[in-house]
């Protein structure tokens, strides 16, 4: 039986990774925060015209809830506990602090902001308000990214070197993707694809490392005519972290469109062992090792099946959502804090200047 109300949770914007509440499509954050058992959303927010399809079918599919366009009338007129923003970085940062500012605690799907310097301001109403704010990285939840973990805790590995990381997409063009969508712009989200996907892979290096990045050396480029000027569809950077890890990560929006949409790899290398994953694909994860607990069999092959759930990033996105609403109610600490988002800025602002200077950025 419950004891207490569940909370009551604001979304505001419908731009990334919303979603909305069709049964058959649009499995995405809504659906996410709508399954939760100690969260009953209340209130809808978009302020764009080009969303007001969907604002409109979410007034149809959820009719308790009230619907906004004008974050003033929300936090005016609405009481609610938390919110999930799904903006733009250049709307989401100046919605989230006024969302803190209003004591609210945050949900903010990637990126909080376009730069580290405008995200500051929103640590440290973090920590003046008591709010929790978990950005959204669901990949720690990801049942092999745990068992990558559980590797390292165990000795399987042995004492971290190095990691890789690729991801290789579809190219920014005409017919693939729209070389005029906010997520391509500097203006909307503040860089290229390191900037828009970099934070997925930073975070699973920073879980695997333990540490942060003291370090950063990159290539930035832009390889064609149809993305931005200024904004990179190619990036290659490289880590040291302070525990003296190095790390790799490779990005690209270079396929043709043709065969599969994404190249992806994860290589988790230490001096006992190594483990390597493909992260969108289909769970499996290889394992080698020399430690004493893996003498008779050096190399492990294991298929984890992914519980699916139509919601965004299946049933492990739902439980990165989960824990945020339980640190809400319990006060504990987000999976992904405003202060890691903080660092992955970061790190993605040092190596646009890396590539810019062609020297290595050393990290406050």
């Amino acid at each position: 039986m419950k004891t207490h109300q569940p909370l009551r949770a604001a979304v505001v914007g419908l731009r990334i990774h919303a979603g909305g509440l069709e049964p058959d499509r649009n499995h995405g954050l809504i659906k996410s925060f709508h399954a939760q058992d100690d969260a009953e959303i209340v209130a809808y927010c978009e302020w764009d015209p080009a969303e007001a399809e969907a604002l409109a079918a979410l007034e149809r599919l959820d009719p308790t809830a009230h619907i906004y366009t004008s974050l003033d009338d929300l936090l005016n007129r609405e009481a609610f506990d938390l919110a999930a923003v799904m903006l733009p970085p250049n709307e989401a940062t100046p919605a989230a602090l006024r969302l803190a500012e209003a004591g609210k605690h945050l949900f903010i799907e990637k990126q909080a902001a376009r730069a580290a310097s405008e995200l500051l301001p929103l640590c440290r109403l973090a920590e003046e308000r008591n709010l929790v704010i978990q950005a959204g990285y669901p990949w720690p939840r990801h049942p092999v990214a745990a068992e990558i973990r559980r590797c390292l805790d165990d000795g399987v590995l042995g004492r971290l070197l190095a990691m890789e990381a690729r991801l290789v997409t579809v190219q920014v063009a005409p017919g693939l993707r729209d070389p005029q969508h906010w997520m391509y712009r500097r203006s909307g989200e503040g860089g290229g694809i390191l900037h828009m996907e970099g934070g997925h892979w930073l975070t699973l290096f920073q879980l695997f490392a333990q540490a942060r990045a003291r370090s950063v050396t990159a290539l930035c480029s832009r390889t064609t005519d149809d993305i931005e000027d200024g904004v990179e569809d190619a990036a290659t950077v490289a880590l040291e972290y302070a525990n003296g890890v190095h790390a790799c990560l490779h990005m690209g929006y270079l396929l043709s469109g043709a065969g599969p949409r994404n190249d992806t790899y994860m290589g988790i290398r230490g001096n006992l062992g190594a483990a390597t994953w493909s992260p969108v694909g289909d769970g499996q994860l290889t394992v080698s090792s020399v430690a004493a607990q893996w003498q008779g069999a050096p190399e492990r092959t294991v298929t984890m099946q992914l519980a699916p759930r139509l919601v965004y990033a299946e049933q492990w996105g739902y439980e990165f959502v989960a824990d945020f609403v339980r640190a809400v109610r319990k006060g504990g600490e987000a999976v992904v804090s405003i202060e890691d988002a903080y660092h992955i800025l970061q790190i993605i602002d040092a190596a646009y200047e890396s590539s810019q200077t062609g020297r290595r950025v050393v990290l406050p």
